[in-house]
């Protein structure tokens, strides 16, 4: 028979289960909300200036406000000898012929190069206020048939791929002129090379080629000599755009060893390591598009890798592991836009960028961005969330509810991407305002920054 209070007691024991679970939840949710109560939030309230600045302008007293260079430049400098026609690859490099050991005014006056690729032709500057010219459109002696890749060093050197021709031509600039030195045809006998698209120099005294109708990377010694072919059928098939990061640059921060490498078509962009096997990979999707025409790329101090993209018309940039870290620019003729953007110069030393379109060529300083800036406050301790487009100085200060005025940290170098700190305040009383500083390392430091302002959601003033 059935004990009629059992059913009773375990009514009872549930209840009671029930009770304390739900008691202890309460007291959980309660613990929690005091927690949440303590965190303090604060949303972007303003930003200056409000535009891009992952490149910038140089200043005024660097360029005398040319900043742009087209047709009409090119006119007045060569006296109508020529005209923009398809521009391709650009070089930068600070000559040892023009630098004063003694002098360091002199230290951010570049030689450009630049191929003019309809014409068979090489546009460069013989001095900060002059423009020489070299070369013309055939298969001769200091000739060139559709010429894309260009590279240059210090010492003179000077590297092109003459695209048409076969072949590299291998130049020498003595400090006012151009002069031919040599070609490199062939990677061993009946072995020659095939609409070579591009060039780079590597600090050892070589050049890397990529050997597009032949699916290869090549590595000659400027003598002509080749030591080294690594075959891409399985990575990009044709080569196009080339450049590289090497422990031995002489301006180089994390002295890496790497190669990056688009396809012919632009659709693909790739990291090499020094035996040529693949160790990262780009495709459209990571820059949100559905397509992209890498045209040129280059390298910085940083080894950040900055993509010339003819389909958006707009620079992408990416760190040394690609990463990718923002799209600068758009098309148009106005600030910050490009018409077909392709070759890409970068004097590593100061971050001096120059991009050539198919109208010309601007001149840029790298500069530095943020995005997703936001903060957090709990008891003494701020969190901070952003992503820096560049390495930066950050300098981040703070006032409180009330008044009082604190600077949480100045000019703290900080590296690409997103990033996230906890820091502890001097006072434990809650902050109204918070801003947020970002300035670049390169030339454009102490001339350009960008200011972001926090306001915590429960007021202050600044």
């Amino acid at each position: 028979m059935r004990n009629p209070l059992r059913n009773t007691w375990t009514l009872i024991g549930t209840g009671l289960s029930l009770a304390i679970i739900v008691i202890g939840l309460g007291a959980v949710s309660a613990l929690m909300g005091q927690s949440q109560d303590r965190v303090r939030r604060a949303r972007l309230e303003e930003v200056k200036p409000d535009e891009p600045m992952t490149l910038v302008f140089p200043t005024f007293l660097h360029t005398w406000g040319m900043q742009r260079a087209g047709s009409t430049h090119l006119r007045i400098f060569l006296n109508g000898r020529t005209r923009f026609d398809n521009p391709q690859g650009i070089a930068t490099t600070v000559l040892d012929a023009w630098d004063d050991p003694q002098e360091s005014n002199d230290d951010d006056e570049p030689t450009i190069y630049g191929v003019n690729s309809g014409r068979g032709e090489i546009i460069y500057n013989t001095s900060m206020f002059s423009l020489g010219l070299y070369g013309s459109r055939g298969s001769g002696v200091g000739q060139f048939f559709d010429p894309h890749g260009i590279d240059a060093d210090p010492a003179g050197n000077l590297v092109v791929a003459d695209t048409g021709n076969d072949r590299i031509a291998v130049l020498f600039n003595n400090g006012r002129v151009l002069s031919h030195r040599s070609y490199l045809r062939a990677v061993g006998e009946n072995d020659s090379l095939k609409a070579p698209y591009d060039v780079v120099l590597t600090p050892a005294g070589g050049v890397w080629v990529s050997d597009t109708g032949n699916g290869r990377l090549v590595h000659f010694n400027l003598e002509g000599g080749s030591d080294k072919v690594v075959d891409l059928s399985g990575i990009v098939g044709q080569p196009g755009a080339l450049a590289l990061s090497h422990p031995h640059q002489r301006w180089s921060y994390y002295r890496q060893n790497a190669i990056y490498l688009a396809s012919r078509e632009g659709d693909v962009l790739v990291m090499l390591d020094a035996e040529g096997t693949e160790t990262a990979r780009v495709s459209p999707e990571a820059v949100g598009q559905q397509s992209m025409s890498i045209r040129y790329i280059a390298t910085d101090f940083y080894s950040n890798v900055w993509a010339t993209d003819g389909h958006s018309h707009s620079i992408h940039k990416f760190d040394r592991n690609l990463n990718y870290l923002a799209t600068f620019g758009s098309r148009g003729k106005r600030k910050n836009q490009f018409e077909s953007p392709r070759g890409i110069g970068m004097w590593r030393r100061f971050g001096q960028i120059f991009i050539a379109d198919s109208r010309g060529a601007q001149y840029y300083w790298v500069g530095a961005d943020a995005f997703d800036v936001a903060a957090s406050q709990e008891d003494n301790r701020l969190t901070l969330d952003y992503t820096l487009t560049e390495h930066s100085y950050v300098t981040v200060r703070g006032r409180y509810v009330g008044g009082g005025l604190e600077v949480i940290y100045s000019k703290r170098f900080r590296g690409t991407g997103r990033l996230e700190e906890v820091v502890t305040l001097e006072q434990e009383r809650p902050l109204g305002w918070l801003e947020v500083v970002v300035e670049p390392t390169y030339s454009s430091y102490t001339y350009r920054e960008k200011v972001f302002h926090l306001r915590f959601f429960d007021g202050g003033s600044r």
